[in-house]
């Protein structure tokens, strides 16, 4: 990873590999992401309810989620309020 492809320092110093813990409906919660950066842009990996799932900005800055592999067959697929709950403290946790 080349640090100078990102204008945030924030992400510069980030860990590749790191943990989101919240408490979702009361239960503690324990989200592992991975940063990954191409040439332009940053997402992060995070598997939630075992399923990986893409977190990345959009064109106005705020974070989206996308399965990483959409035509993998699951049983369930991972709660959207949980997603939604990650997002925020996504949000909470790095710079704009």
């Amino acid at each position: 990873m080349d640090p100078g492809q990102l204008s945030n320092d924030y992400l510069r110093n980030m860990p590749e590999d790191f943990t989101v813990n919240f408490l979702y409906k009361g239960v503690p919660q324990e989200i592992h992401c991975r940063l990954r950066v191409s040439t332009y842009t940053y997402q992060f990996l995070c598997t939630i309810d075992n399923t990986e799932m893409i977190l990345e900005r959009d064109d106005e800055g705020n974070f989206r989620a996308i399965e990483a592999d959409p035509f993998k067959v699951k049983k369930k697929k991972p709660d959207p309020a949980l997603v939604r709950t990650l997002i925020g403290e996504m949000e909470r946790i790095l710079p704009p």
